[in-house]
């Protein structure tokens, strides 16, 4: 390499094989999320870029990018008829970032990309948060610090070379950011929000409930919140997370019926049973709901607890959040109003004469409540009714089809046509919906709530004992509600198949999970809880917590520890990467040393600001004699040095070639030359070409 500068064009030539990968690895990603043509958009205005630095392709006109400009907005328009937004908002700027790389013809605009790059990989983030998102923006994060450093006088460095010192300037950030993570003050919520976000509820579980509304998540893995015992928990019979209440049934559909303002309970009533305390991180499910063990006896000043026994949030939980409750299993024994009374007794309509007639039967001598709510789960368990997740369609009435005609169906048909038999019989009662369940994690030692454990039972007035839960699906399939079991799959009949994670078989078949995966299965699950437990629930009442613990109660304490930390990590710093970097501990560079020393007795002095090889050419031109050795002593030196060779034999060759220039009386042997003026043009371009090698 000689001294000029090089131009534009030859440092995008250099650097684009660099900065096209990483922006197609940021842009590939979001084809999970956005329409597959808009990442193929960027990464064919990345193929294009690379002919026209080949010159495959020429250049385009000013009338090409307009023709491409608006081609990518009306795509963008053509999948989301909007501009804003986080989906449409970011595919406009993909669409953007791939014009801009087009159209690049400077290092001004080579920079921009760069910066615009490093905006695109954030945007994975509003989609999601998992560790393997951190982790791949952090690989594209170490291309775009090296695309920098080659822009920034890094043209010598072998590419290898640059990637490893762009992940140790990253390595080096990380304390710090870990310091200002942990004691920079959180605020509640995001700091900015697109404009109309898709705010819709990811839990299934919305302000009504009709035949097939919670059927469609029973083979949704996607996990709902994680809990956090004090001590064990409870057995999987009481593991019921209480959600919306439901009144109302029209018919078809069941709706809570009321305002939940006009059903604020003021104080938690106490239960009977064990005591559970635990900590529930809650996924961003966009709704209020907050699902806690029934029934909560302590409840955090930021969640309301309505009469019913659930929670609600003040505002729709759209970031990680964690809550410490406590529950106790058994029902409080309150007393229940006229107007809930009759509530909780509401008909659409007069029932089917055939259903009439089987409550007439089953109450005979006008049975008790209870025994009434018994022999109606006899009859689920004695006649041929299915748990399954196909149920068929129901026309016309969908309680006297689904009694006498289908029988078969998913949690919410036993327990709204359950809810609606009792009705008939004159009996209070109603829905609740929620989760039932959860997977123990035995290497995170917590408990795991998924999508798949969405759940509906019902809940019936018994004097003198309160609301008494029955979940009519343990009548037919009991094993759902008893034991700790993943869903599977579908039988042949579309009944609902359940798989043991302990004896990892399926319901006595052959099928069976590899031991391996499953401890790999729970390994990954712990990981992703503390990952979610430490850092995206790292919340305001979390963080005031750890402050709490650390004694930390005031501005002038918080300012005192974040001081003493950053210079701590600089103090560090200075003592551990410094000496390592400016230090001439490498033999190549002593050895260099050693040369220009000996070279200095001779009167060729290196200048503090002068590079090696423009003293190379100097002493070339002062000292003909010297420049074929000295020039291939410089050049060999600068490969091992900024790493294009590494192997001991170079090191080695370079001893070799330094030997006569270190030999006694070496400069004395040959005439000096202190005109470069007199030098011959021949030794000149010999000592250039030398050097050039």
């Amino acid at each position: 390499m000689n001294s000029r500068p090089r131009s534009d064009s030859e440092a995008i030539r250099h650097t684009l094989p660099l900065l096209g990968t990483a922006i197609a690895m940021m842009a590939v990603p979001h084809v999970a999320d956005l329409p597959w043509d808009i990442p193929a958009w960027v990464c064919l205005a990345v193929l294009a870029r690379w002919a026209i630095q080949s010159r495959r392709i020429p250049a385009p006109s000013r009338l090409w990018l307009l023709l491409a400009a608006v081609t990518g907005v009306m795509l963008v328009y053509f999948h989301f008829h909007k501009f804003h937004g986080r989906e449409a908002g970011v595919a406009l700027f993909l669409v953007g970032l791939g014009l801009k790389l087009l159209e690049s013809r400077s290092l001004r605009d080579l920079y921009l990309v760069v910066y615009l790059t490093l905006f695109g990989a954030v945007t994975h983030y509003l989609f999601s948060q998992s560790i393997a998102v951190f982790a791949y923006t952090l690989c594209v994060l170490v291309l775009l610090v090296a695309c920098l450093i080659r822009l920034n006088g890094g043209e010598i460095l072998t590419p290898g070379t640059r990637l490893r010192l762009a992940g140790g300037l990253l390595a080096q950030a990380i304390p710090v950011t870990l310091v200002l993570f942990l004691f920079v003050p959180r605020v509640t919520g995001p700091l900015w929000k697109l404009p109309q976000d898709d705010r819709s509820g990811r839990t299934g579980l919305s302000d009504y409930l009709e035949p097939g509304a919670i059927s469609r998540l029973g083979a949704t893995r996607e996990t709902a919140f994680r809990v956090d015992f004090e001590g064990e928990p409870p057995p999987p019979r009481q593991r019921y997370w209480r959600g919306p209440v439901f009144w109302h049934f029209d018919g078809r559909r069941w709706t809570i019926g009321a305002e939940p303002s006009h059903n604020v309970q003021a104080e938690p009533a106490r239960g009977e049973g064990k005591l559970y305390r635990y900590t529930v991180t809650l996924e961003p499910l966009q709704r209020r709901w907050v699902f806690p063990l029934e029934f909560p006896e302590s409840v955090p000043t930021e969640l309301t607890l309505l009469r019913d026994g659930y929670l609600l949030a003040a505002e729709p939980v759209g970031e990680r959040r964690r809550f410490v409750l406590s529950s106790r299993p058994g029902s409080p024994s309150t007393i229940l109003p006229t107007q809930e009374r009759s509530r909780a007794l509401q008909l659409p309509a007069p029932p089917d004469p055939r259903v009439r007639g089987l409550v007439t039967g089953w109450q005979g001598d006008r049975s008790s409540a209870e025994l009434l709510a018994q022999r109606i789960l006899d009859h689920f368990h004695t006649l041929p009714f299915v748990y399954t997740l196909r149920p068929p369609p129901l026309h016309g009435d969908p309680i006297a089809g689904f009694l006498f005609e289908t029988r078969r169906g998913f949690c919410e048909h036993f327990a709204s046509t359950f809810v609606y038999l009792m009705r008939v019989a004159g009996i209070p009662a109603r829905i609740v919906t929620g989760y039932q369940g959860g997977h123990w994690n035995p290497v995170g030692k917590f408990l795991e709530i998924e999508q798949a454990d969405a759940h509906a039972w019902a809940e019936i007035w018994v004097e003198g004992r309160g609301w008494l839960r029955v979940d009519p699906t343990a009548a037919v399939a009991p094993e759902r509600i008893e034991r700790e079991l993943e869903f599977a799959g579908v039988g042949n009949d579309g009944a609902v198949l359940f798989m043991d994670p302990v004896a990892r078989t399926l319901d006595g078949s052959q099928w069976s999970v590899s031991p391996f995966l499953r401890q790999a299965d729970w390994l990954w699950s712990a990981v992703d809880h503390a990952w979610t437990r430490w850092v995206l629930a790292y919340g305001p009442e979390v963080q005031m917590r750890f402050l709490r613990w650390l004694d930390i109660t005031g501005w002038h304490h918080l300012v005192y520890w974040l001081g003493g930390l950053l210079s701590g990590l600089a103090l560090v710093f200075l003592g551990f990467f410094r000496p390592r970097q400016y230090l001439p501990t490498e033999p190549a560079l002593r050895l260099y040393r050693r040369v220009t020393r000996r070279l200095e007795q001779g009167g060729l002095v290196r200048h503090p600001a002068e590079g090696m090889r423009d003293f190379a050419f100097r002493v070339a031109a002062m000292r003909p004699d010297l420049a074929v050795p000295f020039g291939r002593f410089t050049e060999l030196f600068l490969e091992i040095r900024y790493g294009r060779r590494h192997r001991a034999d170079a090191l080695q060759r370079l001893r070799e070639l330094a030997k006569p220039l270190l030999a006694p009386g070496f400069l004395r042997r040959a005439r000096r030359t202190a005109d470069t003026r007199s030098v011959p043009d021949a030794a000149v371009v010999s000592a250039r070409s030398m050097a050039n090698r």
